[in-house]
């Protein structure tokens, strides 16, 4: 599937999340064969300056065909995405879900061929409930994604990474800022994921060419 109008339009508004952008429209175009989308996004896209990644798959979905459904556990974040969508892609029907993600992949009754999961925000300094939270939705939704379909799992560092982290407190990012070295094989929401689908008996794939330290990765992963 090709996506570089979509990926244009999304270039146009930010440039925050421009390589993993990139990395996406790639895997896409090799390896998304659907001709229309049921797409999931957890986290709540709501601020241009963590990228709003989700702009880029709504857009996808509004020019391919199929729907969109976005749930964050916030109420406020939610109502925050809703006013992003309707000033960027006003003819969209968004629809948005205040709920746990965890529970809302489990409830859900569809069958999304296109999710992308970025809740519970990671923090380099203590990843473990990120990435847990992380596995926690792939296990939910897994097994409802039909052959070909693809997960996104935002927020990865792969060993040989080192990042000037701005520490959390509460959940909430200060202004105080540590080096983190990634000494480990990937830190992030897409740890256990990552390391799962390396196993010979999954039905899941790592896709891309992406997979090299330095940057903030997203995870692409697909369905047998």
């Amino acid at each position: 599937m090709n996506t570089q109008k979509e990926l244009d339009f999304y270039k146009s508004i930010t440039q925050k999340r421009s390589s993993q952008s990139d990395s996406v429209k790639n895997a896409l175009m090799s390896n998304f064969n659907f001709d229309k989308i049921e797409c999931i996004e957890t986290g709540a896209s709501q601020d241009l300056d963590d990228g709003c990644f989700g702009l880029y798959l709504a857009k996808i979905v509004e020019s391919k065909g199929g729907s969109y459904h976005s749930v964050d556990i916030y109420e406020d974040i939610v109502n925050k995405s809703k006013l992003v969508f309707e000033k960027y892609i006003p003819g969209l029907k968004v629809n948005h879900y205040v709920s746990d993600s965890v529970k809302f992949l489990e409830e859900y009754k569809g069958f999304p061929n296109l999710v992308h999961l970025d809740s519970w925000d990671l923090d380099l300094i203590n990843p473990v409930p990120s990435m847990f939270h992380g596995w926690l939705e792939f296990v939910a939704i897994k097994d409802k994604m039909m052959s070909g379909s693809i997960i996104l799992v935002d927020d990865n560092f792969l060993k040989g990474t080192w990042v000037n982290w701005r520490e959390m407190i509460g959940g909430k990012y200060t202004n105080n800022y540590k080096k983190i070295d990634i000494d480990y094989d990937i830190i992030g929401k897409g740890s256990l994921i990552y390391h799962w689908c390396q196993k010979e008996e999954t039905e899941w794939d790592l896709i891309g060419d992406h997979y090299k330290a330095g940057d903030n990765i997203k995870l692409i992963i697909k369905k047998r």
